[in-house]
């Protein structure tokens, strides 16, 4: 009996994903484990595998095809086990041997596949047979994704005449839309409370003189977030989370780092930060940097994060404000290094000094204790004690 390969559940908020490239072929053996697919999350590449033993039967679903969770993805089984159309339905985008298209139908599939419609293969099938556009289709299901409906509404709806010039919409990428709904979520659900601190950084200044093995020096996230995990390791209350009306309360200091690469945005995770030295996390940070420039960070660095840094420093800006990620209690924003006068035992000196500004869940943390979290941090930064 021919076994379904099916898109697993990629985790929290992934609702589906693009199939970049097979690794098999129909006739190919293949064992259960071994790697058939890469697929493209919102967040990053992960390997698709087999969990069946023996020949790949089809391919449902061609590369740069969008799978939704749960959706058959290929099958496997015996050599020469054929699969019939009622049981499994005709592929998405895959040549079926069995089954000729003409060439309007073929470019319909292909509109179908490439454009920004949200709809299942069933649907997308009938679009090609009744000769629908779907990038021209409203959908009206849930999260605007496209029905059977839709498409025999504007399947027998009249022509209309073109009266206006059309406006040209760039759809936006799958990990710019997923940020989107993150930070759409996010600000509808999550009171946000923002206080701010000024800290003088002549100590990690004098830190970062101090070049590494290979000439790099020590990174100002790489302070941060020391200085953050210490910090919280006095204030735990920082590193739980909502579940509705439960706090819980996961195992370890792990903590996301915002970083931007054109006009996309991730949010690797640096896990056990408490337990590991400055230059080991400046080490692990410029590796996750370089994995998002070349396209290949994996979805293992993704989750278990209760908390975030963005650093902006790298710019003109003096402070800022984030929006906290769902599943977050908090987020500091660093800005730029300004050198000012400070005030110090009544005498004025220049120091180098930064505003940092904590927007923290108002619903699990109140003034007083972000107050207390951001004092912390700014102590440790100023002392240089972040062993």
């Amino acid at each position: 009996m021919a076994i379904p390969i099916k898109l697993p559940d990629m985790g929290t908020n992934v609702e589906e994903c693009k199939v970049l490239a097979w690794k098999v072929k129909a006739g190919d053996s293949v064992k259960r484990g071994d790697v058939i697919a890469d697929i493209e999350t919102d967040k990053a590449v992960a390997d698709l595998e087999s969990t069946a033993e023996g020949v790949v039967l089809q391919l449902r679903v061609a590369a740069g095809a969008t799978a939704r969770t749960g959706e058959i993805l290929a099958y496997v089984g015996q050599a020469g086990e054929s699969i019939t159309t009622e049981a499994a339905g005709a592929p998405t985008g895959v040549d079926d041997p069995e089954r000729k298209v003409s060439a309007q139908e073929a470019q319909l599939q292909t509109a179908a596949m490439t454009g920004s419609a949200r709809v299942s293969p069933i649907v997308r099938n009938l679009a090609v047979k009744l000769g629908v556009d779907l990038n021209t289709v409203i959908g009206t299901g849930a999260n605007g994704i496209i029905t059977r409906e839709d498409v025999q509404r504007a399947h027998n709806a009249p022509p209309t005449l073109q009266t206006t010039t059309p406006t040209a919409a760039e759809q936006l990428s799958r990990m710019q839309a997923a940020v989107a709904r993150a930070v759409q979520k996010s600000w509808q659900e999550i009171p946000h409370l923002s206080i701010s601190a000024s800290i003088d950084m002549s100590w990690a200044i004098a830190l970062r003189e101090k070049s590494q093995p290979d000439g790099s020096k020590i990174s100002y996230d790489a302070i941060f977030l020391k200085a953050m995990a210490l910090a919280v390791a006095k204030h735990p209350l920082f590193l739980a989370k909502l579940d509705g009306e439960r706090i819980v309360r996961p195992q370890g200091i792990h903590i996301a780092l915002a970083i931007g690469f054109g006009d996309e945005l991730h949010l690797p995770v640096i896990r056990d930060i408490d337990q590991k030295s400055l230059s080991t996390l400046h080490s692990e940070i410029a590796r996750l940097a370089e994995s998002i420039k070349t396209h290949t960070l994996k979805a293992d660095p993704l989750s278990g994060a209760t908390m975030a840094l963005s650093n902006l420093g790298m710019f003109p800006i003096e402070s800022f404000d984030a929006i906290i990620f769902p599943g977050h209690s908090s987020i500091l924003t660093v800005g730029s290094i300004q050198t000012i006068p400070f005030v110090i035992d009544g005498k004025i000196e220049i120091r180098p000094r930064v505003v940092v500004k904590l927007a923290a869940d108002h619903r699990l943390i109140n003034g007083r204790a972000a107050a207390e979290f951001l004092t912390a941090v700014k102590n440790t930064i100023e002392s240089g004690n972040l062993t």
